[in-house]
């Protein structure tokens, strides 16, 4: 099983933080404590860059951004997102397009209790293909959140070379496997790469996240623009950039209605 795949390299470590090569704003020390893991070289680099004095624990999280997607061949729309976590578990996203004052549509992508949904309109996409698809954005928003990772059972890192590893996690009767890049300048990830399912009914495609502008949202490092992109389209269909981040938020409420939609 990939899921048992070998883990190498160091011990997430102490080190200085950079954004570009400009430094980070250094986390409170109140806000960390010290994830031991063995990791591959890249990404104890990345933990290294990200935290001078070990990984924040984080059991919840609510990011909030903006951007614009697309449905080819239909123009970019603007959406305003809330993405509330139990980073390496749970993941509810709660997009709003609007044009000016008028609300277009709400756009519901969950991934909750190991099972997923897209829901908009009057159209809700459920099924093991959507499940294997909406786990893919938790997985990758789970490297924003180290502190995650030793309690997701399985998920297990692999080295490949000194800017890439690959991340396991277990799924149904097998495993998820994503190779993540890591740029060798600033320490932090660049790049998420999969193979997703593209909806319920559709093949799976290499379905790629860029992160951009890593920086310190209170005690934790996250990208400040990421692009989504399915490798069979020209172009992104999706661009973000987050502009707060709340930890230790209440999940309740989005929970709760993500299993009611289930």
């Amino acid at each position: 099983s990939g899921a048992g795949a070998a883990v190498g390299g160091a011990s997430v470590g102490v080190g200085a933080g950079s954004r570009a090569c400009q430094p980070l704003s250094r986390p409170p020390r109140s806000a960390r404590s010290r994830h031991q893991a063995p990791v591959p070289a890249p990404v104890a680099r990345y933990l290294e860059t990200a935290y001078a004095g070990g990984v924040p624990e984080v059991d919840t999280a609510a990011m909030e951004g903006s951007g614009r997607f697309r449905q080819r061949p239909l123009p970019w729309l603007p959406f305003a997102n809330t993405i509330w976590l139990r980073p390496g578990a749970d993941r509810v996203s709660d997009m709003v397009v609007r044009l000016g004052p008028i609300t277009l549509m709400k756009v519901l992508d969950a991934y909750v209790d190991g099972r997923g949904i897209t829901k908009f309109l009057h159209t809700a996409d459920l099924g093991p293909r959507v499940d294997q698809g909406a786990m893919h954005p938790m997985l990758c928003e789970s490297l924003m959140f180290p502190s995650c990772w030793s309690r997701t059972p399985g998920l297990a890192w692999e080295p490949v070379d000194g800017q890439t590893a690959r991340l396991h996690i277990p799924f149904e009767a097998g495993s998820e496997v994503a190779t993540v890049g890591f740029d060798t300048r600033t320490g932090f990830p660049t790049t998420f790469e999969t193979m997703r399912f593209k909806g319920k009914d559709g093949p799976k495609v290499r379905w790629r996240i860029t992160m951009h502008d890593w920086r310190h949202f209170g005690a934790v490092a996250i990208p400040e623009r990421i692009l989504v992109r399915w490798a069979d389209e020209p172009g992104p269909w999706l661009m973000m950039r987050f502009e707060r981040v709340t930890l230790g938020v209440d999940l309740d409420e989005p929970l709760t209605r993500a299993r009611a939609a289930i």
